[in-house]
């Protein structure tokens, strides 16, 4: 077997439980854009066949939703908040993922919401575009957390795919994101993204599911967003390079098997809040 050489920011103990951690160092917001010289292909990096059976499934689970249970209860304390943004394929399983957070969490609403994101109405167009995620109660006050099924990283992804905006807008996206990312961890915020992969073949497998029995959750935008798969790929890999930094890894998990994805992605958000926490009492 080949030995697979990592790409720089490629955290490589992460590579080894099957995780892709890309952190790169922010380049200041408010020079020019510059297009990135070297963008690899960190999707293909993934191991697809990761997985996890049923027993050992159950026992990691319910050992990482308790050990989550425990951390955030001490958040507030500690003047510490948290923010998971899921990006990811349709039908990768954010929407489980983020159910095992809530079970987790005991289904405490006072601490925990979710936050939908769709496309921005009317006032939200006219204003910048980051100002709406810091509206209505959408970031959390210490003690915390918030969810977001999608995030503000949708700017990078299905805009410049479906040509929403101009490119000079979604090159200005990379810094102001990043800004913003890095305004947040300076007030507290612990912020974990997380983008969960499937492979195509699985996704036209869960497609037809949905049709068949959740005809509900499958809307044309899953298939137009299956049309520009390898727009997303691309898209995404850039994302990752340019908005993959220290204070705001990205964190991507093979996701053709639920199980291994689920227990993969409470684990890495206990281990940033863990890590956190030790570093605020520190202080």
């Amino acid at each position: 077997m080949s030995r697979i050489i990592l790409p720089a920011g490629v955290n490589a103990g992460m590579f080894k439980r099957g995780i892709v951690r890309v952190t790169h160092s922010c380049a200041n917001p408010t020079a020019p854009y510059k297009k990135p010289q070297d963008v690899p292909n960190y999707l293909g990096l993934l191991d697809h066949k990761r997985s996890l059976e049923k027993k050992p499934y159950e026992k990691a689970l319910a050992i990482e939703e308790a050990r989550l249970n425990d951390l955030v209860r001490q958040l507030t304390d500690l003047k510490l908040s948290l923010a998971v943004t899921f990006q990811g394929r349709d039908a990768a399983g954010k929407s489980g993922a983020t159910k095992r957070i809530i079970t987790g969490l005991d289904f405490d609403m006072k601490t925990l919401a979710v936050v939908p994101v769709g496309p921005p109405n009317d006032e939200e167009r006219a204003q910048p575009y980051l100002l709406r995620f810091f509206e209505r109660d959408r970031m959390p006050a210490f003690g915390q957390v918030r969810i977001f099924d999608r995030g503000w990283n949708e700017e990078l992804l299905v805009v410049p795919v479906m040509g929403l905006a101009s490119r000079e807008h979604v090159h200005g996206a990379y810094g102001q994101i990043n800004t913003m990312e890095w305004m947040m961890a300076q007030s507290g915020t612990i912020l974990v993204k997380i983008w969960l992969e499937i492979t195509k073949e699985v996704q036209h497998e869960r497609f037809k599911e949905r049709r068949e029995d959740k005809d509900w959750k499958y809307t044309e935008a899953d298939a137009t967003a299956r049309e520009h798969w390898d727009e997303y790929t691309k898209y995404a890999n850039k994302m990752f390079r340019l908005t993959g930094t220290k204070h705001a890894p990205w964190n991507v998990i093979p996701s053709n098997c639920k199980r291994f994805s689920r227990v993969t992605v409470l684990r890495i958000i206990a281990d940033e809040v863990e890590s956190r926490i030790a570093a605020a009492k520190k202080r």
